[in-house]
């Protein structure tokens, strides 16, 4: 989204990566990434998960060839961007005298700086932010600190004409609510179409995964997806359904859903409450009735205005001037900080 303007974006990642940026350094090459992973492919979390233990040798590995070329780069006013929490919190140690700025913030381990605070921070909901000043028991909200949602390509998610199934995409952990789907779609006599990484065993209305099982008639259990097969799933379903248990920071799910036209029925709480709104884009539930009426009135939603309200909030252009602000904002503490005043007209 930076690209093309003022700002020159360099990008610290693994060899294989077709962001768009000014510069791509490479800090791990895919020849070292499979000796410490293997082969990358869907499904791949059925093999146990990723570790995010920040003593991990990969984490050591990357964090410091990272910081060596990141020195061999920088300004002392460059805006340095972190997304991976208190994985990356030796970046930020050795690098401090850079804006150390966290982006896309959906857990809760944030980055702290020398003195024990947090560094500045896009968090991806307001729930979310206020959920994690919450647990670390800060009263006092921070200046800079933002909320800026998830952003999506509409290119990567066409609008599609909808059909007669219910979805299910996500890891198939308890959390994620695919026994709760099932209960939906048996409650209604609906198809429900489960996809996703995580399932042990399945077969006709049956999934297992290791913390539980959904039954339904007509389950279909399709595995782990790409983007395409993804984006034809959601843009064929009736309704998707997300119902996370736990307090979902963002959920991208729903809002790549809403993307394709097709409308959604979530739990009522967390990001949820900010993302889906009654009667436009889909609707929350608290009981089970609840969430099979929100199916029966989701269906009746025009799909064209769905995906319009999405493409309004969360597409690319959409979500790139709030990026642009917060770096301008941050840019600032090289001056006169939250102090400055741009030159314009005043009303008295």
């Amino acid at each position: 989204m930076m690209t093309g303007g003022d700002r020159k974006v360099i990008l610290y990642a693994g060899e294989l990566n077709t962001a768009a940026c000014d510069e791509h350094v490479v800090c791990i090459t895919e020849e070292r990434r499979e000796q410490f992973f293997g082969p990358h492919e869907l499904g791949s979390l059925e093999r146990g998960g990723f570790d995010w233990d920040v003593n991990s040798p990969w984490w050591s590995e990357m964090n410091a060839r990272a910081i060596g070329e990141i020195r061999a780069r920088m300004d002392d006013q460059d805006l340095l961007l972190l997304s991976s929490g208190q994985s990356q919190q030796v970046i930020a140690d050795a690098l401090g005298v850079l804006t150390v700025a966290e982006f896309g913030v959906g857990y809760e381990g944030i980055i702290l700086d020398r003195r024990g605070g947090p560094v500045f921070a896009a968090f991806e909901s307001h729930s979310h932010r206020h959920l994690v000043y919450g647990l670390r028991g800060w009263r006092r909200g921070r200046e800079y600190d933002i909320v800026i949602p998830n952003f999506f390509d509409p290119g990567e998610l066409p609008c599609g004409g909808g059909g007669d199934y219910l979805l299910f995409v996500g890891r198939l952990i308890c959390q994620k609510g695919v026994a709760t789907c099932a209960q939906i779609a048996g409650a209604l006599g609906m198809k429900l179409v489960v996809a996703g990484p995580g399932a042990t065993e399945w077969g006709d209305g049956f999934v297992k995964y290791p913390e539980g099982e959904a039954r339904a008639p007509g389950l279909e259990y399709v595995g782990a997806v790409g983007a395409d097969e993804r984006s034809r799933l959601m843009g064929g379903a009736a309704v998707t359904i997300v119902p996370t248990v736990y307090i979902e920071p963002f959920g991208g799910v729903a809002v790549e859903s809403m993307m394709c036209g097709t409308p959604v029925v979530t739990t009522d709480y967390g990001a949820f409450t900010e993302t889906v709104v009654e009667g436009l884009s889909g609707y929350r539930f608290q009981t089970l009735q609840e969430a099979c009426d929100g199916v029966m009135d989701a269906i009746e939603l025009d799909r064209s205005s769905v995906r319009a309200y999405a493409m309004g909030k969360y597409s690319l252009d959409a979500v790139e001037p709030m990026y642009d602000k917060w770096f301008t904002n941050l840019d600032g503490l090289w001056g006169e900080g939250w102090m400055a005043l741009r030159d314009r007209e005043m009303v008295s």
